[in-house]
């Protein structure tokens, strides 16, 4: 259930930061998922390798999640404004 909230809060976050540079949210959003999924799924199997059947494997899963939502972080803050968006103040056509 936590996991559940932890991806929303993730995707909405992910979404205000590519639309502040002039981007569409989708993709980043669906990409964010993917991430985190593809990270929990990968750390799990590296977690059963390592342990085998136990409670341990679901810590390399959330590691992997975690790892799996930085990536989607960092690619999200590396993007460089579009070159015909403009930042604006509260709306008021104020230039930062």
């Amino acid at each position: 259930m936590i996991e559940i909230a932890a991806i929303i809060f993730l995707t909405i976050k992910i979404g205000e930061i590519v639309q502040e540079k002039g981007r569409k949210a989708t993709w980043y959003r669906v990409l964010t998922v993917v991430l985190w999924l593809g990270g929990e799924l990968l750390g799990a199997v590296i977690g059963y390798a390592i342990v085998g059947e136990s409670l341990s494997v679901y810590l390399f899963a959330l590691g992997g999640a975690v790892l799996g939502a930085i990536t989607a972080f960092v690619i999200a803050k590396s993007l460089k404004p579009l070159a015909h968006h403009k930042v604006y103040k509260n709306g008021t056509g104020l230039e930062l």
